[in-house]
Order: structure tokens, then sequence, then C-alpha cells
């Protein structure tokens, strides 16, 4: 028989004013609890797409909710999830999130799902895509033995042809330059499906994170779930302002400086790490050489924002790196095989551990160029001067 016992004052937090002796274990069997049930669409439902129709409700996922047969309990969240069919969910890579919810209803688009298809399964034009959806309960996210998950259902979907715009999102906080204003929130970094970063001053006046998805409003807003740390953990979603304001990421212990931070608005997650306020350039494209302690000192130009004007050498087996510390060979920043020369995207090598990233090619011609660093997307940029 499968328990899980779920401490009050870890999952409800306890009253100040509530005594020591009343502090109370709760225990879930998960053998009698009830996963969600979906009622709506009905399974093998077939829909076809429009354009003109993509501001339209397509369907509403509805679901009877869970039941953990233990009374007291804290309200329980639902998360929506959609896989290809033909996966029958056994391919975590293919699992794509859709929405965090204490609702027992979702209202899909059909711009929605035809933007979803496009972006997350490559779908084409008028091309029929069997997909599944499920709902996840839980009553926390870190202990697999509270979730609950719907049988799912199957449908398939005939998509349009839409250009795919990745909206952005933006940063927040009184832990960051922006403040509590949602119009001067800074926008993030799309870096890859559902992925944003940027390298940011954190902690100089509080210590709050959020992010949002449309300068002046509230919602769609992502904060933090419980037991996240100021270095990672996961997103809570906020669709619409008639839904609970998450609580925002706390960031106390970190000292103020400059911070990348990664919010993936697919997965539900944050990552932030500390960023360099300095960085080198060198190798045998340049006049350092590959002297790591003789290395060129680059302008920083904003967080993360690091340039340099200088004499490159030609040279089909030439080629330069950067560093952040004179020295050391880690952390250190390369690209990958193939690479060019003109832009492209910077390989991050933290420690000496990890694999050595291959060297940026020197230019086609010896000259000067001004090279630009961005290590909130890790790309770089030439330009002949």
């Amino acid at each position: 028989m499968k328990k899980t016992a779920i401490i009050l004052a870890m999952f409800f937090g306890i009253s100040l004013l509530q005594s020591c002796e009343d502090e109370r274990d709760f225990v879930i069997n998960l053998d009698d609890a009830e996963a969600p049930v979906i009622t709506s669409p009905e399974s093998d439902a077939s829909y076809v797409l429009l354009e003109e129709e993509a501001e339209e409700v397509l369907f509403t996922l509805e679901w009877n909710p869970a039941d953990y047969k233990a009374a007291g309990l804290p309200g329980v969240r639902y998360l929506i999830q959609m896989d290809l069919a033909e996966n029958n969910w056994e391919d975590p890579g293919t699992i794509v999130d859709i929405t965090d919810t204490r609702d027992h209803a979702y209202e899909f688009t059909v711009g929605r799902m035809n933007s979803r298809l496009i972006s997350e399964y490559g779908a084409e034009a008028e091309e029929t895509v069997d997909i599944s959806l499920r709902v996840w309960a839980f009553i926390t996210r870190d202990n697999d033995d509270t979730w609950l998950f719907s049988e799912p259902v199957n449908i398939s979907v005939t998509t349009f042809d839409d250009e795919v715009v990745v909206k952005p999102i933006y940063m927040l906080g009184d832990g960051t330059p922006a403040g509590w204003d949602n119009n001067a929130a800074i926008e993030m970094y799309h870096i890859e499906d559902g992925v944003f970063a940027l390298v940011e001053r954190l902690r100089d006046d509080g210590d709050m994170v959020k992010f949002i998805s449309v300068l002046g409003e509230w919602a769609p807003q992502w904060g933090a779930e419980p037991g996240g740390t100021a270095e990672e953990g996961d997103l809570a979603y906020r669709p619409t302002e008639d839904d609970p304001d998450p609580d925002p990421i706390m960031i106390t212990e970190l000292e103020p400086g400059d911070y990348r931070v990664v919010a993936d608005t697919a997965n539900l997650t944050y990552h932030i790490s500390k960023a360099t306020e300095v960085l080198y350039l060198l190798g045998d494209a340049t006049e350092a050489g590959w002297d790591n302690e003789g290395a060129l000192e680059m302008t920083r130009e904003a967080p993360g924002m690091f340039s340099i004007t200088t004499e490159l050498t030609a040279g089909e087996d030439l080629g330069f790196k950067f560093i952040e510390v004179l020295g050391e060979w880690a952390p250190q920043y390369g690209t990958h095989e193939g690479a060019d020369w003109e832009s492209g995207d910077l390989i991050f090598r933290p420690t000496e551990d990890v694999e050595d990233p291959e060297n940026i090619p020197a230019p086609d011609t010896t000259g000067t160029y001004l090279i630009e660093v961005n290590l909130s997307n890790r790309t770089y940029q030439l330009t002949p001067q």
C-alpha cells in the first residue's frame, strides 16, 4: 500500500499563532485516491483548423477533479500536457506542458493549437497530426508520490499555414533594475523553444523576481512554485488575472551583481547563475596569442555585453576564444564545429572537466574588427572597421 505523509508545515504553512502541539501529519493513500477524468473532448475526435478562425475556441478541455480522499489538503494543481499519440507518453522529449492551473477546464483556441503543433512538432501546413492530451494532478511537483494522471484522450488535428512568431517575455521585480513597473520590465532573449535568457544586474534594491509576457499587464505571468531556491526551481504560471498571483522567485541569498537568468516557459523551470563582469579575448588570430595571462580585456558595455576593437590575423588554422579569468582556461567560450567567423553561437565551458569547445575561426582578411559578445543569448559578432 503506497502512502505519502505530507507534513503540514511543509505544504500548508503553519500560522504563527498556532502552537507546536497543533501541528499534524496528513497521510495520502494513493490506493484510494481518484485521478482526474477528462470529460471533453471525446477521444478520437477530429478537427480541421482554419486561419480565419484563429481567435475562436477550438474546444474546451474539461475534467472531473482529482480526489485524494483526505480532508484539509491544499488546492490541487493541474498541469495539462500534450504528446504525439504514437509516442504513448514514453518519450519525455515530445511531452509538452500547456498550462498549470487550479481550474477544471482549459480553452484551446484554433490559433493556439495550430502554433503549438507547428512550433513543438514541426507540423507542415494542412498536415494531420494525431496528438494525445492528459491532465496531471499534484499537491507538489517535488514529490511524485502525490502525482495522479488522467487517462489520455487522443484527437486528430489538421493544421493551416502559420508563420510562428515568438512572443517575448519580460523580467521585473524589486530585485531587478525594472522594479515592479510592468511597463518597464526588461525584455529577455529567446534562445530556443519556450526558453528565454537575460544577463542583468540583480539584488541592488530588493530580492524578488517574476516574468510577464505583456508590458503593462500582470497576466500572463510566471512566479515560483514552492520549494525553489535563488538558483533554480519550478515556475508557477498565471494565465489570467482571474488566477491566483504566484509567489515571486526569492533571491535574498544572492550577492548584488550580474546574473544570467534563464526562464523555461515550456518546462516551467528557472535557473539563475552568476555571470562574469569581465571578459578577455585570446587566440592565435589575436595579438595576445594563446597566452591566457596576457589575454586582451574587453569593454563591458552592459550586463552580459562585451566588445573590443582589435587587429585580427586571417588564417585557415587560426582562431580565438574568450575567457573569464586571466591565467585560467575555464570558464571559457568557444563555438561549435563549422561555425562562421562573422557571427554565431558561443559554447560555454564552465570548468576544465568539460570538453574544450572549438575555436571561433579567424576572419578571411587580416584587419581591424569590432568583436561583440552577448552572454544573454551566448552569441558573438564581428564587424570589419
